[in-house]
């Protein structure tokens, strides 16, 4: 067995500048979503970022539900958790609002609750079974609060097992 192999990750639109997070409501009433979670991390909850994310989903007519659960440096479990929520909230859109991690969550809970499965079907092999997602995710926009982790760009989702 081999123990590199070739990844090709594919980036997202970015768009950035002061003002950027006040247009999350209307880019994702543009495409289509209706109710949207927003994931955060308890230390983040109160922040602006989070405040200025829900006031333009809600500006906008967007039901917005927020989770501030999303634990830093998260787990199969933390995001299970997460995967729960979203399920259970038959949520159309979603907003990651932090660092890598509440992004990393939001991306979780937005790929289980459209295509459910085991929780290692996705996840890269030797660990998982490295299986290709079957279609499209809803739509999804990374707030970062940090620079660094780039979760923002990217559908990668790093967790510990």
């Amino acid at each position: 067995m081999p123990l590199e192999s070739v990844i090709t990750v594919a980036a997202a639109a970015i768009k950035y500048g002061l003002g950027a997070t006040r247009e999350v409501g209307f880019d994702l009433k543009e495409l289509g979503v209706r109710r949207a979670l927003v994931v955060t991390d308890p230390g983040l909850v109160s922040s602006e970022p989070v405040a200025v994310a829900l006031e333009s989903l809600r500006r906008h007519g967007i039901e917005a539900v927020l989770y501030a659960e999303a634990r830093v440096e998260p787990t199969d479990s933390s995001l299970l958790e997460a995967v729960r929520v979203a399920a259970e909230g038959r949520f159309d859109g979603f907003v990651g609002v932090g660092g890598g991690s509440s992004m990393d969550t939001a991306k979780a809970a937005n790929l289980y609750s459209t295509w459910p499965a085991d929780f290692l079907t996705y996840v890269n092999a030797p660990i998982g079974r490295g299986e290709p997602v079957p279609g499209p995710l809803r739509p999804m926009i990374g707030v970062p609060t940090t620079a660094g982790t780039g979760s923002e760009t990217t559908g990668v989702i790093i967790f510990d097992y």
